[in-house]
């Protein structure tokens, strides 16, 4: 075989033993090989190489560990946003005929997947005849894009169906989740899962037996044919499957829509007819808002992963001088809901972890739990038993502190008493090596408060996990006055490594995340006072693309959690918002939500599960002694109402410099609030109404008071006309110490 003439950046051709070719995908410059323009260039003369000069077979691996491909290169992406349809699909046809060209080839083609493949990676990888993956856990396959507000535009829709079967390509696409390895294999999207070092042999052998019997040909020609449904089929996913995306989606996401439907109508077509479709669909979601704002909130995500915690300056991988520590001894001092979901997490996350508690009961009767919640498997939607199994000797439960000694992070989560947990820190802090790290779990402690405590103070911070720890990813990483550099670094990575979206915030009332979220609780009561019915308020939260209503949530959480979470909150906005009469009524009437079974709403039965039966139906004669002069209020002006505040409280937030920049909000509103991602956080929906308009609004609210008052950073923005989002609208007033 001659020599390729082209210089290569991102492939390596490598000549193996029998006149097999080895292609080696090796893209720098970036943590994972990506389809950059230089990849799709190359590959195309590779290909065109191996065709003009064919060998016996064709092998595709990847030069970076834990990555095959994955996927387009996000950063090219602002490319498309203004290009018209036409060229949108030439763009897929382009892509989708360059992969095309692995059947075409006159010899076997297989990929082994040693990592992440994802996206166009895994389109390539379909491309390929044959597909190995290897053992290591970090082998994941999916096709992630409607989380862009996308769906694959290089075959995914066409092949994947016609090679597993229409049903469970569609979960996979629609979903957008990733599997592992071993479910690759169980769902036949990969023909064998063998150990890493064997790979290539194994690779190998596949080639040699496709040669030896020409069934890739036979193969090659079954999936070029349509995947048509019987009827029973058909009508089976379209009732289930399409309508339960549209009740996961509230019509609010298109592209899990576009894709199901693309799907279904490509599957009877021929593979030309139904490639034509999904570039047709492509270049329609390019053009929406919704693939705009969840790009954005996809790199704010990005952004967030690569930052230490100390802002772009800090770089993890290189900077010594932090003292940044990867922790790898933790405890956790408190068994109950909180402490239990922090070890799980720990646990899942492959920690031998240490669970403390002095209540030896409740102490044995978490640790069940906690297995089976480290054990969960998502994709079979159960607990793995043989993998709870294995994770039982990662669990040491005591009810001896004295314990900890070896721990190198301590994470205490005992009740929110300020005396208690100041009590145990201290006692923590006698205990453990004066080089660990202690965190506190709070939503309510000011974290100077219990610092007091410490002789070493520059070693703590709050590390705020919300509940259910397992569902949400946001976790506060509070500075306090005297925490280190160093502490804050090594607290943050910990976090990305429990799988954690850390976002760091200065100590202050409420911190970041309750903060925000009080004004939005708070005008749903003041609401309900002037007569605006429960469910309305409710349904207008949820219209606008939020998981829960206020007052649902309000319920969800709890009445009288809510009611000493505003004592706290007082300090901060007590100026402008005055505390409402109702939340305190409610809980010296014993209403405390879904726990009592009975708040705003009442509930069948009681608990986190319990469903809503009505509105509660003495709710008005509470009300009555507090009751404001009624207003008649559209569905539009209740939605301003609800939200308009959290936006002004997040722009104090930026004044008062309580996180480094309003990038850092938009992604906690997302994480913890469940603000709807496809307005792409707070200040991206403040951008898509316009600050002059945003000023005009408040204008009608006005008699209510000073919770409505423009800010001046509002009025600045308005008279600018500079974006929120902007480089230079979104940083914090006052940056040091954050």
């Amino acid at each position: 075989m001659p020599e390729l003439k082209a210089t290569l950046s991102t492939l390596v051709i490598e000549k193996l033993s029998e006149d097999i070719t080895a292609v080696g995908i090796n893209v720098p410059g970036h943590a994972q090989n990506v389809m950059s323009q230089d990849f799709m260039r190359e590959l195309k003369q590779v290909l065109t190489y191996l065709q003009d000069d064919p060998p016996r077979g064709l092998l595709v691996e990847s030069r970076q560990s834990d990555s095959f491909l994955a996927g387009a290169d996000i950063d090219q992406i602002n490319a498309v946003w203004s290009l018209p349809p036409a060229h949108l699909q030439e763009l897929c046809d382009n892509g989708r005929n360059l992969l095309g060209m692995f059947a075409s080839l006159p010899f076997p083609s297989v990929a082994i997947i040693d990592g992440a493949c994802l996206g166009g990676g895994l389109e390539l990888a379909l491309a390929c005849d044959f597909r190995i993956v290897t053992e290591n856990h970090k082998v994941i396959l999916g096709m992630p894009e409607v989380k862009l507000g996308l769906l694959p535009g290089w075959g995914g829709t066409v092949r994947l169906p016609r090679l597993i079967g229409t049903g469970p390509a569609i979960e996979l696409i629609v979903s957008g989740d990733a599997i592992t390895g071993s479910q690759a294999k169980t769902l036949g999207l990969v023909d064998a899962c063998v150990p890493g070092s064997s790979a290539r042999e194994s690779a190998c052998g596949v080639l040699e037996r496709a040669i030896a019997s020409g069934d890739y040909l036979k193969r090659r020609a079954a999936l070029q044919l349509p995947h048509v449904l019987n009827k029973s089929e058909n009508d089976f996913l379209l009732a289930t499957t399409g309508a339960a995306i549209l009740g996961r989606t509230k019509g609010n996401y298109p592209a899990p829509m576009v894709a199901f439907n693309t799907i279904m109508q490509g599957a009877t077509k021929s593979i030309q007819e139904a490639a034509e479709l999904e570039s047709r669909a492509f270049s329609e979601l390019v053009q929406t808002s919704v693939a705009k704002q969840l790009v954005r909130v996809h790199r704010l995500g990005e952004r967030n992963r690569r930052d230490g915690g100390l802002g772009e300056s800090s770089n993890l991988n290189s900077d010594q001088s932090l003292n940044v520590n990867e922790l790898q001894k933790p405890s956790v001092i408190g068994a109950g809901i909180m402490g239990a979901g922090i070890a799980a997490r720990h646990v899942r996350s492959g920690f031998v972890t240490r669970l403390v508690d002095v209540d030896a009961k409740a102490l044995s009767e978490s640790v069940p739990a906690i297995l089976e919640e480290a054990a969960w498997d998502r994709f079979y939607q159960k607990t793995d038993q043989k993998k709870m199994r294995e994770l039982t000797g990662c669990l040491m439960s005591t009810t001896q502190l004295s314990s900890i000694t070896d721990a190198d992070i301590v994470i205490e989560s005992v009740i929110e008493r300020t005396d208690l947990k100041r009590q145990v820190l201290a006692e923590i802090e006698n205990i453990v090596s004066p080089k660990a790290i202690i965190c506190t779990n709070t939503s309510t402690n000011p974290i100077a408060t219990l610092a007091s405590v410490f002789s070493d103070p520059t070693r703590f911070c709050g590390m705020h996990f919300f509940n259910p720890v397992r569902k949400m990813s946001l976790v506060e990483v509070i500075r306090g006055p005297e925490t280190s550099d160093s502490t804050i670094s090594s607290v943050v990575l910990h976090a990305k490594q429990l799988k954690k979206v850390p976002v760091v915030v200065r100590d202050s009332p409420g911190f970041l995340v309750n903060r925000v979220l009080t004004p939005y609780l708070h005008e749903s009561v003041e609401l309900l006072r002037e007569g605006v019915n429960p469910s309305q308020i409710d349904k207008v939260s949820r219209r606008f693309g939020m998981p829960l209503g206020p007052l649902e949530l309000y319920d969800m959480v709890g009445l009288d959690t809510a009611f000493y979470a505003g004592l706290v909150m007082a300090n901060a906005i007590g100026d402008r918002i005055d505390a409402s009469p109702v939340i305190p009524a409610l809980v010296k009437a014993g209403w405390l939500g879904r726990k009592t079974g009975i708040g705003f709403y009442a509930y069948k039965g009681t608990g986190h599960d319990a469903k809503i039966e009505s509105v509660n139906k003495k709710l008005d004669d509470l009300i009555n002694p507090y009751r404001l002069v009624e207003e008649q209020v559209t569905d539009e002006q209740i939605c301003d109402r609800l939200f308009l505040p959290m936006l002004l409280e997040s722009l104090l937030v930026l004044d008062e410099g309580i996180v480094r920049d309003g990038c850092d909000i938009d992604l906690a509103v997302i994480h913890a609030l469940g603000f709807p991602a496809f307005r792409g956080g707070i200040f991206a929906w403040g951008d898509s109404l316009g600050a002059t308009e945003i000023v005009r609004r408040l204008d009608q609210f006005s008699h209510l008071g000073p919770r409505m008052k423009p800010p001046t950073r509002l009025l600045n923005h308005a008279k600018s006309g500079r974006p929120f989002t902007s480089s230079k609208g979104n940083e914090s007033q006052t940056r040091k110490g954050i």
